[in-house]
């Protein structure tokens, strides 16, 4: 085999350019610390990579998510803390106008002091957190909570939460509506009428009012009590039933009774089916079911009207409203005297309700908070190892990388030397 002058030039150069390619390329490692500087330097590796990289991107969001969530839930809990000492304040400020011995001046003062505290509160209910929106509209954060309207304060947003993503699998709300939190007084009963006969009526298809109308309770306490029996009986809704009476009756009359949501006839104290007969078509009847007085009324045809009977709520501005507003009159007759005790007594059960929903709320936000540290905790372990995994696939290991380089520059030099030495030899000098 002949190897030409020109074949060692261009062999020798050759192998002194990769050498010195080489030498660039471990001198890149360890300057950067980096094994991989392209993708096509190790392109499993690569993909490999792009995919942790991904993953620790994520991390970095749920980061970001949790100290957004903290701050706005650690937010929550200081106006919920402060609400909670305003209510408290109201609370004893109804059990001193409780007292028989104050005069209407020591009454109208109490309703001075709870209508500021209502203002404050206001305030509070209405926090806009670092970012301009509202706290407690749910998940209108652009609508202002609470709006003063007639004199009295109404719920401008909904009862969504905004759930943030904290970890792979994990949502935890950033906040609370207004109306779990602070629309939890009981207020009075209300009942809504559904059924054929409504549905006609209300649509404009009859009109024929429904058969069953004007229902309504005298006082609370018949509320409660007619509360308290459905309860334990486990009625759920009641059904008024009209049906053709099969007796030997006047033409047109009917029997109407009550049933519960099983179906089963609704009985009085005594044991008696709730029940009553008769033509209605000029003067209405009356059912009386444990104190909720129904008015009855001749029906077009046969049917039912079922009756939902719910819990109004009502925040604890307007109970504050409503009982300063009474206590501002003052008490001249027995009857004024009766109506003030009610109210109070009332508005002492509703403000211990809207403290014991601040309470459950003040809860379940410190649970949430204990949640978002320990994931917290577990995304940094997450982050960790998968920042060791990347480490592993780009990091250099820079003792190997040195002595590499060490190794390269000691061949280089090598070739060069012996370049120069092999360029030299010619026929002509040997003839010489």
């Amino acid at each position: 085999m002949r190897i030409s002058t020109q074949q060692q030039y261009f062999r020798s150069i050759d192998q002194m350019q990769n050498s010195q390619s080489k030498l660039s390329e471990l001198q890149n490692q360890i300057s950067t610390g980096k094994r991989i500087q392209t993708p096509s330097d190790d392109p499993v590796a690569a993909a490999q990579v792009v995919k942790l990289e991904r993953e620790l991107a994520q991390y970095e969001k749920f980061d970001d998510n949790i100290n957004v969530t903290e701050r706005r839930l650690e937010l929550e809990e200081t106006i919920l803390d402060d609400v909670n000492t305003a209510i408290n304040r109201m609370r004893e400020l109804t059990l001193n106008a409780s007292n028989g011995t104050l005069h209407d001046q020591d009454r109208k003062t109490i309703a001075n002091e709870l209508t500021q505290i209502t203002s404050y509160v206001a305030g509070l209910m209405n926090t806009q957190d670092s970012q301009g929106e509202y706290l407690f509209s749910g998940s209108q954060g652009g609508a202002k909570p609470y709006e003063l309207e007639n004199g009295r304060y109404q719920y401008q947003g909904d009862d969504g939460q905004r759930q943030m993503q904290v970890g792979s699998d994990l949502y935890i709300p950033s906040n609370d509506s207004g109306t779990y939190l602070f629309e939890a007084a009981s207020d009075r009963l209300e009942v809504e009428l559904t059924g054929q006969a409504v549905v006609d009526f209300n649509s404009g298809v009859s009109t024929v009012e429904p058969f069953a109308r004007n229902v309504a309770f005298s006082t609370a306490d018949v509320e409660s009590a007619f509360s308290k029996v459905a309860k334990s009986e486990g009625w759920g809704d009641l059904t008024i039933r009209a049906t053709a009476s099969l007796s030997p009756a006047p033409l047109g009359e009917f029997d109407y009774t009550v049933v519960d949501s099983g179906g089963q006839v609704v009985n009085d104290e005594l044991g008696n089916p709730i029940a009553i007969s008769g033509d209605f078509s000029t003067t209405p009847g009356g059912l009386n079911i444990y104190g909720m007085q129904v008015e009855i009324h001749q029906p077009a045809v046969a049917g039912d009207i079922r009756l939902t009977v719910s819990t109004e709520k009502k925040n604890a501005l307007d109970v504050a409203m409503d009982l300063a507003e009474v206590l501002s009159k003052p008490v001249e007759s027995q009857a004024e005297r009766d109506e003030l005790n009610e109210i109070v007594a009332t508005s002492l059960v509703q403000f211990t309700q809207a403290s014991d929903r601040n309470n459950e709320a003040i809860s379940t936000v410190g649970s949430r908070l204990r949640s978002l540290e320990q994931m917290s905790s577990s995304n940094l372990d997450f982050k960790l190892f998968t920042e060791s995994a990347l480490s592993t696939l780009v990091d250099a290991d820079l003792a190997s990388v040195i002595s590499e380089f060490k190794l390269e520059e000691a061949t280089l030099q090598a070739a060069q030397a012996t370049f120069g030495r092999v360029s030299s030899l010619s026929l002509f000098n040997h003839i010489n």
